[in-house]
């Protein structure tokens, strides 16, 4: 029996893209980075982004290269030229995220991939092994007295990573990620914050039956347990549609690219609700709903296996898009495809096909038929692990 959200969606969105006028800006509006967005934030608003988000953490994570993922580290708002004082001062609002080795069930244990300790309360790698509960409380702390010392208003959120996968099978990661966030909770309700979390959907399916989070927010790994199925029964707030990203590198003369900023790019629910905790100083920030109502109804998932996308709407089936992008400093081939259950942009239709932006840069790429494509956001087909499936694999 379907799900009444996907009734629902059915008879809703078949139409919505022809509902979104030639002057709506459908360009996403909504990222997250690791970097200090300070050199490029008068182009992200170029290209329509208003919610940026970035990090708190416990300590730095100098190893992984991530010297700029603390945004506190760029400075305070009461400092005019740190990287809070400048976003805001141009408008943005920010989305608050809390990641500290959170790509390992052992970090349950207060331990990194490979098993080692993690830095105590005052960043030093003592070797001291800590239970679930005390490895909470250190980033619960952590988490709310930098958002105190930023500014971040009471009743908006910080939105907790659980970036990796796990099964029904692997009961220990369940409980001790339960007992981690029953700890977080806690702490976040006393400091009058909502608390999110960001990983799969089998990580949210269980800490909202726990009555442990207030937003989910599902990221873009699409091989990861439940996420496809929570997707389509629409209990989520936020979709992390696109990842690895880098926008503002150029072509240099004599080759290669310069840098520009990685990030990734994320769709808000039009059908949950509208504020999912985003802020500015003193004051909750809502994308404004016509803008998410334009933006889920424009984008698409690839539920074909070979979703070809042609240089131009006139061109052959055999012409497909001839570009490079730059990444790290490189000028990379754009695979003239959108990947099975990634998701797209569209805009201009045909009879048969559809204008796609397949990396939601804010520009076209191409265009792709119809039929290689959902017919609405609302269902994001479940990954299919065998290659030579998948790549059969068509939208009928």
């Amino acid at each position: 029996m379907s799900h009444p959200f996907f009734v629902f969606v059915m008879a809703v969105l078949g139409c919505l893209a022809s509902a979104v006028s030639a002057q709506s800006d459908t360009r996403v509006a909504i990222i997250d980075t690791a970097y200090d967005t300070r050199p490029y934030l008068d182009r992200l608003k170029e290209r329509g982004v208003t919610v940026i988000g970035r990090y708190y953490a416990r300590c730095d994570q100098p190893e992984y290269g991530l010297t700029q993922k603390k945004m506190i580290n760029q400075g305070l708002p009461r400092d005019q030229g740190s990287e809070l004082a400048q976003i805001f001062a141009k408008g943005f609002a920010v989305l608050s995220i809390y990641q500290y080795y959170s790509n390992t069930p052992n970090k349950f244990r207060g331990q990194n991939r490979d098993g080692k300790a993690l830095p105590d309360a005052n960043c030093n790698w003592t070797g001291a092994a800590r239970s679930v509960t005390e490895e909470a409380r250190l980033d619960v702390t952590a988490a709310i007295e930098q958002a105190q010392a930023v500014g971040q208003p009471r009743g908006t959120a910080i939105y907790f990573g659980v970036d990796f996968n796990f099964t029904e099978n692997d009961r220990d990661t369940i409980n001790a990620m339960v007992a981690y966030f029953r700890v977080i909770k806690d702490r976040m309700d006393a400091a009058g914050y909502k608390t999110g979390a960001y990983g799969s959907g089998h990580a949210h399916q269980i800490l909202k039956e726990a009555g442990l989070i207030d937003y989910s927010w599902i990221s873009a790994s699409r091989s990861f347990s439940r996420s496809s199925a929570l997707h389509r029964s629409g209990d989520w707030h936020l979709f992390q549609n696109q990842v690895d990203r880098e926008w503002f590198g150029t072509p240099r003369s004599g080759g290669g690219c310069t840098h520009g900023l990685p990030l990734d790019t994320n769709v808000q629910n039009m059908f949950a609700d509208t504020d999912i905790g985003f802020w500015r100083p003193g004051e909750r920030y809502v994308v404004p709903e016509d803008r998410t109502f334009d933006i889920f109804a424009t984008r698409r998932f690839a539920c074909d296996g070979d979703a070809v996308v042609r240089r131009d709407k006139g061109s052959s089936a055999s012409d497909l898009l001839q570009a490079t992008q730059c990444k790290g400093g490189k000028a990379l081939k754009v695979p003239p495809k959108i990947d099975y259950a990634n998701a797209a942009r569209i805009g201009d239709m045909t009879e048969q096909l559809a204008q796609v932006d397949i990396d939601d840069d804010g520009e076209f790429d191409g265009w792709t038929r119809h039929s290689n494509l959902t017919g609405h956001f609302g269902y994001k087909p479940d990954w299919i692990f065998d290659t030579a499936r998948r790549n059969s694999q068509s939208c009928g």
